[in-house]
């Protein structure tokens, strides 16, 4: 099921004996916002098919062909959508989008020809900024669309969320797919935050260990980290 990040902090102070979130001393609290961060970075290395997936729409402008898709977001997975009706062809490479007019429309130039009715598209993905991480994205349509324009609607990937204390009373959701939630994401934040000094429920330990083996057991089983030359596995990853 979904979860609040305010679910999963009260949850991880529980394993530190901490009840009431109010009395939760500052240093357990950076402890549960490493074990989220620890735990979301699991799922980052396994793959995208572990974060939650919704639409986003892109107003276009005619005579332009290049839109950028907000850095929040992990992928571009389609389907492609011009005004929510025509689904557009995805190109396979940088290089189809460069030779569109010559390779798909007959024609004898470079580019993606004159301005039309959008039939493809290629998302590229460059880094940007000065953090590494960022990955900066972009949708590059062909042909451009001509006036009037109208919107792209297109299916995404959110992506990993890098959390700090001032999060941990947020009603937001996780955005990890509903299947992963409980049976990957809450063991590995739970195995992480046994790690801090706060921690001292020996009782509760080997649950805690078993419940994390078998989350690293299905990240591996579905092709995911720490095994990512086993096979997939179909899974339903639908937020």
């Amino acid at each position: 099921m979904p979860l609040q990040i305010v679910q999963v902090r009260n949850d991880l102070l529980s394993k530190l004996g901490i009840e009431d979130a109010t009395l939760a001393p500052v240093l357990a609290l950076q402890d549960v916002v490493i074990a989220m961060n620890w735990a979301m970075q699991q799922l980052q290395t396994a793959g995208q098919d572990y974060f939650t997936r919704e639409r986003i729409t892109l107003t276009l402008a005619a005579g332009t062909s290049t839109y950028n898709v907000p850095t929040s977001l992990q992928s571009v997975i389609g389907p492609v959508r011009w005004n929510d009706i025509k689904p557009l062809r995805a190109l396979e490479s940088q290089g189809e989008l460069d030779q569109f007019d010559r390779i798909f429309m007959g024609g004898e130039d470079y580019g993606v020809g004159p301005d039309g009715d959008p039939v493809a598209y290629w998302p590229r993905y460059l880094k940007t900024g000065n953090i590494a991480d960022i990955c900066g994205i972009t949708i590059n349509l062909a042909p451009a669309p001509a006036a009037p324009a109208g919107t792209l609607v297109v299916e995404v990937v959110n992506d990993a969320v890098s959390y700090v204390v001032a999060d941990l009373a947020s009603t937001q959701v996780l955005p990890v797919a509903q299947n992963y939630t409980e049976s990957i994401f809450l063991p590995l934040a739970r195995l992480m935050i046994t790690r801090s000094s706060q921690f001292s429920r020996p009782d509760i330990l080997p649950q805690i260990q078993e419940d994390a083996g078998r989350a690293f057991e299905r990240l591996g089983v579905s092709g995911g980290f720490p095994n990512v030359s086993q096979p997939g596995m179909p899974r339903k990853v639908d937020a």
